[in-house]
């Protein structure tokens, strides 16, 4: 019987990832003795699962160094799941570098000083996407883009991973090393999603009922379910405890939800709310471009006025793109494959968005 020996801190536990983490940390590991969640917001359960080890709820910010030392001692690895997402013609650049940036660089040193043995990065995909197809994207090909197709948030993700990735081997004060690890997490759904699909949603209500489609339809876009994102932070925490040779290193970790268009995706979410996809498409270059030259406009107008459109031509462009990984290397060095089927995942997310309250 294995020894339940371990303090495992997830930051931004009580976010969507965090809350799949969390449970599987309750469900599927043996070496775990407490979990402690910090976040802005005390950690409540979202999702049904047996307490079987105490969870500890912190709450502040990880620029908070002083509750970051209190988080990350005794604590033998963290998960590091917060962050700061702006998107939109204005997205608040400066506040995702605080978080983003300095946030882990003060979590980094709290690890150092605490004697944390591992941290885990929740990176993103975005860190490699620019405005060029990506097929079958893997860690030794798909590189940095000359530009990002996003402004500010890839940047800072960026930014972040490298730094995690340069502090491998770092000896920490008690004389041991930390090793790092970096998830390349794709565009996620599942229970307590209340940003992708619920937005889905929140359009087609919002236009009587039918969300309008954008582009031909033949974009094949990766999705992945939270629970098997979640399930990839165990398996790295569980290779790192093993081999922490594996250190140092990025992964993208897709699971099975078979490839299709952004809108394909949500037909089953939007039909179990009885609402519908237009049966007629806008052409990609009716909407882009003009939104490229709306983003113009406020650009100039920027010295003067800060306004941030939720619908930019950035987001458009990601929806019309073929964005697809491999995960080779996660299977290979982690251990990774999803621990839910695509038939799993889907029946429970279909439960989440039909009774979500919006």
């Amino acid at each position: 019987m294995t020894l339940r020996s371990e303090r495992i801190l997830v930051t931004g536990g009580s976010g969507f990832l965090g809350q799949h983490i969390v449970k599987l940390l309750q469900e599927r590991t043996d070496y775990v003795k407490e979990i402690r969640v910090l976040d802005l917001k005390p950690f409540t359960k979202q999702l049904e699962y047996e307490d079987k080890v105490p969870l500890t709820s912190i709450v502040g910010s990880v620029t908070d160094c002083g509750l970051l030392e209190k988080a990350c001692r005794k604590v033998s690895s963290v998960f590091h799941v917060a962050g700061l997402i702006s998107f939109g013609t204005a997205p608040d650049i400066d506040a995702m570098f605080q978080i983003n940036v300095n946030g882990t660089k003060k979590l980094i040193d709290a690890c150092v000083e605490c004697g944390v043995g591992r941290l885990v990065l929740c990176s993103t995909v975005d860190v490699v996407i620019g405005f060029d197809d990506i097929e079958n994207g893997c860690e030794q090909t798909t590189e940095k883009p000359n530009k990002f197709l996003f402004p500010g948030y890839p940047e800072t993700k960026y930014m972040q991973e490298n730094m995690v990735l340069q502090t491998n081997g770092k000896q920490t004060v008690n004389g041991g090393k930390l090793a790092t690890i970096s998830l390349r997490a794709n565009v996620m759904y599942g229970e307590g999603d209340h940003y992708y699909v619920a937005n889905g949603i929140h359009s087609a209500l919002s236009n009587k009922g039918t969300l309008v489609q954008v582009g031909n339809g033949k974009s094949l876009f990766q999705q992945c379910y939270a629970g098997n994102t979640a399930w990839a932070f165990i398996c790295a925490d569980k290779a790192l405890k093993s081999k922490n040779s594996i250190g140092g290193q990025a992964f993208f970790v897709p699971d099975d939800t078979p490839l299709t268009s952004s809108f394909e995706f949500m037909r089953p979410f939007l039909e179990s709310r009885d609402l519908k996809l237009s049966s007629y498409r806008i052409p990609f270059h009716v909407v882009y471009w003009p939104l490229v030259i709306f983003e113009f406009v406020l650009k100039l107008l920027s010295p003067l006025v800060r306004i941030n459109f939720q619908t930019a031509s950035c987001s458009v462009k990601y929806i019309n793109m073929n964005l697809y990984f491999k995960r080779d290397k996660a299977h290979k060095l982690l251990g990774y494959s999803p621990l839910f089927s695509p038939s799993e995942a889907m029946k429970m997310s279909l439960n989440f968005y039909k009774h979500m309250k919006l």
